[in-house]
């Protein structure tokens, strides 16, 4: 027997997709430098600068990391107050790095 309904045929979709850019992670190394109270110095951070001279120190270096509560308790006797320089590693898409370096150029331009 023959079917008086017509067959349906749908259309395929006739757009082609835009093509993106894959997004890829980058990692970037973001420095950060901060002037801190001894009192909040701890084990482990990097000491770039003290608010006295370095003459007037015992430290033979002008930048260590805090690596000894001796060394803490000789950098809280010394100076009042310390710059301390942090690094960490951010991850950031490219898609980002390329919005701000464009919004970089558009502000140097200006």
């Amino acid at each position: 027997m023959f079917s008086l309904t017509r067959k349906r045929t749908y259309k395929k979709n006739t757009r082609t997709p835009v093509s993106r850019p894959a997004t890829r992670v980058i990692s970037r190394t973001v420095q950060h430098q901060r002037w801190v109270d001894t009192d909040q110095l701890e084990i482990g951070m990097y000491v770039a600068e003290l608010n006295v001279p370095w003459e007037e120190t015992r430290f033979m270096f002008q930048g260590f990391v805090i690596d000894s509560p001796r060394l803490l308790k000789q950098v809280k006797k010394v100076a009042d107050s310390a710059l301390v320089r942090t690094e960490k590693v951010a991850n950031v898409s490219s898609n980002s790095v390329n919005r701000l370096c464009r919004a970089t150029r558009a502000t140097s331009a200006a």
